[in-house]
């Protein structure tokens, strides 16, 4: 089984789990006469039952957020080249991060 499917089965037994809780602790609080946390509790069941049933990736694309790391470079900012992992680099007066070459170059 892939390492991602697994994660995902995983996190949808979480998000169910926490549905069943939140339901009880609404219907709980319903008996009790606690109206307002009844209502919050079973507002959220209804939420998170929804991710949880629903394709996640619906969302994510709805929103314009993007998943694939592959796509996403750190560049430097003074000359445009990806920053791989392991090499150093800094922000520079702007805030940007840049090479540490880079960066002893325009000093």
């Amino acid at each position: 089984m892939e390492l991602s499917k697994e994660i995902e089965d995983r996190d949808r037994l979480a998000r169910t789990l926490l549905t069943v809780v939140l339901g009880a602790v609404a219907l709980r609080s319903f008996r009790k006469g606690k109206r307002l946390t009844g209502a919050l509790a079973g507002v959220g069941a209804v939420a998170v039952g929804y991710t949880a049933t629903s394709e996640s990736e619906g969302l994510e694309a709805e929103i314009g957020i993007e998943t694939d790391s592959e796509d996403v470079e750190l560049r430097c900012s003074a000359c445009g080249e990806p920053i791989v992992p392991g090499q150093s680099r800094r922000p520079d007066e702007n805030n940007e991060i840049v090479h540490e070459a880079c960066m002893e170059v325009t000093e």
